[in-house]
Order: structure tokens, then sequence, then C-alpha cells
């Protein structure tokens, strides 16, 4: 029967030692506390989650860009997600910790190496009393070699599950500024809008107080008005006139800003629209317990927990006993042609059994470490729980709230122009005075900025209860590439071509 080569049969034996001792190491999870999630009730307590009129029982939705009202989100937050250097950097790092996870469960395995060695050496060889002749030898050695520490109580194992749950922390926080990207981009898009409205309305505010103050001018150069109508007049010119110019800056500020979290150079050249889209009525919540599996930021935070448990358990079984076993083998001869043949085997195979006895108290100060710092995570758990709750609450009463103050402003924007234009008309008449129509024009403007202002945070907080409630904002795969650039003034079909918040 053929004999197989000693570093061969060591290989294989290897081998089947790591399918009989090694199991798959598996992501830790933190059942073993059963104070680690917080009490949930069963439905939302606030308002808007009472009403009739919000489905809280339905399905968190994971379409809330396309939700909003408006096709042109999609294809902005694609480019953000495809140029926004912060994002890659993150998923850089990303790519470091999944490195580390694969170093980490390593340590698990056997280490096996291979070598040549190739020596040539001198002897003395004495001849004579006080003589001796020199002889020239050389050997040469090919062999491989085993390194294996038998993980006897799991601390491998734990070392293991702890850099997974490092890893799948590091994927969560990932998604989760992806989520947060795409609500930035969405915000910084209606900001822009809200500036574009609000440039156009001083705009609109600056040709009709000129044109009063014309009116005054006119009716004072006629000998009707006095030098104080005329002043007030062309004061609330210049007031306008100012406001105008910050209207423009603040445009100017918006679309630099949208323009950045694009990944573009912020060269005020991105263009923009002047319409909000109106919200749908309702938003479905879902429940309390839901947003424990579905909000990126507690799973990392559950993640980190569990990682930090594991580490607790490495850290107590480093005081035990660790089993290490070594081998090496192979053939060993003075010619080169012998080194393959089995007759000129070498092997060697070793246990070793290690016990820490005197360590200065460092293996115990490491375990407490471990152990606090696991409580630190715990807290930090509960802490990110209560705080995702309170966001969801909050952002539901203020979808209540604001909805009403929207209503409000809305009237009163309505009555504050109806108002004007009847100001207007009884001082041409001579029936009422400059500073009646003055007051009612300025009234009209802050009416008419306060609506838009208002409409604007509803939008804002619906995209805040989306992140709170931890929906999604696609159905496809992630973006990989830059798409090409987007004439937002003319586009109108959405292309979402990935789920963009999945998992690399």
């Amino acid at each position: 029967m053929t004999r197989l080569p000693f570093s061969t049969r060591l290989s294989t034996g290897a081998s089947v030692l790591v399918l009989a001792f090694s199991g798959c190491v598996t992501s830790p999870r933190t059942a073993q506390r059963p104070e680690a999630v917080p009490d949930a009730p069963s439905r939302w307590t606030a308002p808007a989650a009472t009403t009739s009129n919000a489905p809280e029982n339905k399905a968190v939705s994971d379409d809330w860009l396309l939700r909003l009202g408006d096709p042109r989100l999609p294809d902005l937050v694609e480019q953000a997600l495809a140029r926004n250097h912060d994002l890659r950097a993150l998923a850089a790092s990303l790519e470091s910790t999944r490195a580390a996870s694969i170093i980490a469960g390593a340590d698990r395995l056997p280490q096996i190496g291979v070598g040549l060695d190739a020596a040539r050496f001198q002897n003395a060889v004495k001849t004579a009393p006080g003589e001796a002749v020199g002889a020239i030898a050389q050997s040469r050695q090919l062999g491989a070699n085993v390194r294996w520490e038998i993980d006897l109580w799991g601390k491998l194992r734990d070392r293991g599950q702890a850099a997974l749950a490092d890893l799948e922390a590091a994927e969560a926080d990932f998604a989760g500024a992806r989520l947060s990207l795409a609500a930035g981009v969405a915000k910084a898009w209606f900001r822009t809008s809200t500036s574009r409205l609000q440039l156009q309305l001083a705009e609109e505010t600056v040709r009709n107080f000129e044109a009063t103050a014309d009116l005054v001018r006119s009716r004072f150069e006629a000998g009707i008005g006095t030098s104080l109508e005329l002043r007030l007049a062309l004061a609330n010119a210049a007031s306008a006139a100012a406001l105008l110019e910050q209207r423009r800056q603040e445009l100017d500020s918006a679309v630099r800003t949208l323009e950045t979290l694009l990944g573009r150079y912020p060269a005020n050249m991105l263009a923009t629209i002047d319409a909000l889209p109106e919200l749908q009525v309702t938003v479905p919540a879902g429940i309390p317990s839901e947003v424990l599996q579905r909000r990126p930021d507690l799973v990392a935070a559950e993640r980190r927990l569990a990682a930090a448990d594991a580490r607790t358990r490495e850290a107590r079984k480093a005081r035990l006993p660790s089993l290490s076993l070594t081998g090496s083998g192979g053939t060993a001869s003075n010619d080169l042609d012998d080194l393959l043949d089995a007759d000129f085997e070498v092997w060697s195979i070793a246990a070793g059994l290690a016990q820490p006895l005197i360590q200065g108290g460092r293996l115990r100060a490491a375990a407490d470490r471990n152990a606090a710092l696991a409580e630190r995570a715990h807290a930090d758990y509960l802490s990110a729980v209560l705080e995702a709750f309170r966001e969801v609450e909050s952002a539901l009463a203020a979808e209540h709230l604001l909805r009403r103050r929207e209503e409000n402003l809305r009237e009163f924007a309505e009555q504050s122009a109806g108002a004007e234009r009847l100001a207007q008309d009884e001082y041409e008449a001579g029936l009422s005075d400059i500073v009646t129509v003055l007051e009612s024009q300025r009234r009209a403007l802050d009416a008419r900025s306060s609506y838009l202002l208002i409409r604007e945070q509803r939008l804002r907080n619906r995209v805040d209860l989306h992140l709170a409630l931890g929906g999604d904002f696609g159905a496809g795969g992630a973006t990989n590439s830059a798409p090409p650039a987007v004439d937002l003034a003319s586009h109108d079909a959405p292309t979402l071509s990935a789920a963009l918040i999945r998992r690399p």
C-alpha cells in the first residue's frame, strides 16, 4: 500500500479535527437578559395614533419617499447614496470591521504552515592529537507544522461571537447612515422649495409695496396725502427690499447645502422647483414593539450589547486552563532528490496545557472591566429604546398638532389677503388711511410666509416620523455607481432601482 507523505496526512488530520471540534460561530443574542427590553404598550398613545383616521395597526411604510408625494426625491437620494463622501467613508469603515471579524474567527482554526529549510555547515573531525580536518556538510528539510488551541471552554467562540456582533452593529450603523442621508436629502429638498416660494413671495411683496409707495407719492404730490404717509410707505418698501435680499441668501444657502449632500460642488447650479407636495392624511405606524427590530440604531445598540456580553464571557474564561496541540512533519535529507521520499520522513507531535497562576490581578481586572462595559452597553440600549419611543410619540403628536396649525394658518392667510385687498380699495376710495393699508400688507406677508413654513415643517416632521418608525425608503438594490445628472425642472417619473438601506 502506498504511504502518503506525512505533510499530507497531517493536513488531512487537521481538517478532520476542525470538523470535529469547531462549530459555526453564530451571533449572540441578549435573551439571557430578561430586562434587556423595556416594557412597551400595545399601541401608540399620541393623539394622532388614537384617532379613527390613523390606522396604527397597519405595517410601517417601506416606501415613504414616494409617499411624500414628490417624484423627484428618489433620484436625488440615489445620487446622494452614490456620491456622498461621508457615506463612502462609513462604507470603508464597515469593510474594516468585516475584516476584523474574519481575523477574530480565525483563532478557532488550526494554524498550518509549510516550509523548506536548507543549511550548509562545516564540522571539525579530529584525525590525530592536536590535528583536525574540516568536513563540509549540508542538509535540507521540507515539512509542515500545525498549531491549534483547543477551545475547551468556548473562549475563542465567545471572541468570534463578539466580533460578529460588532460587524452586525456596523452594518446596522451603515444602514442607519443611508436612511439618515435619504432623510437629509428630502429635508434639504423641501428647504430649497420653500426658499424658492419665499423668494417669490418676497418679490411679489416688493412690487406691491413699491406700487403702494408710488400711489402715496402721487397723492402727496397732488396735495391729498401727508409727508408721514409717504415716509411710512417708503419705509415699508425698503423693508420689503431688505427681506428680498434675505430670501435670496436663504435660497442660495439651501441649494448649496443640498448640492453638498449630493456629493456635488456647491456651485448653486442645481435646478429647484417652487412647489411643495401635499401630504397624505395618515401614516401606518405599526405597534411599538416593532420599532425594536426596524430601527437600525436600536439594532446596532442591541448588537453592541451582545458583543459586550460575549467579551465578558471571554474575559472570565481567560483564567481557565488552555490546551494547545502542535505538530510538525516532513522529510529531511542531504540530497534534494530525497525530500519527496517518504523513507526520509521526520515528525513530531506535542500537547501543552497551560494554567495562568499569578498575573498581578490582570485577568480579574480584565473580566471586571468587560463586565462594566457590558452594563454600560445595556444601559445605553435601554436609553436608546426609550428615546426611540419618545421620538415616535412626539412625531405622531406633532402630526396632529401641525395639521391643525396648518389649517389655522391657511385661514389666517386667506383672511389677511382679503383684508389687504379691502384696505387697498377703501384707501383708493378715500374711506381709509394709509396706515391701515400698510398694516394689512404686512399682516398678509406674515400670514403667507408662516403658511409656507408650516407646510415645510409638516413635511420635515413626516420625514422624522418615518425615521423614528424605522421605515425603509425603497424596494430594490443599492446604487453602486453615480447615475447621470437629472434635470429636476423637467423630470417627472421616479426611477428607484434599489432598496437603499438593505445590508450590503
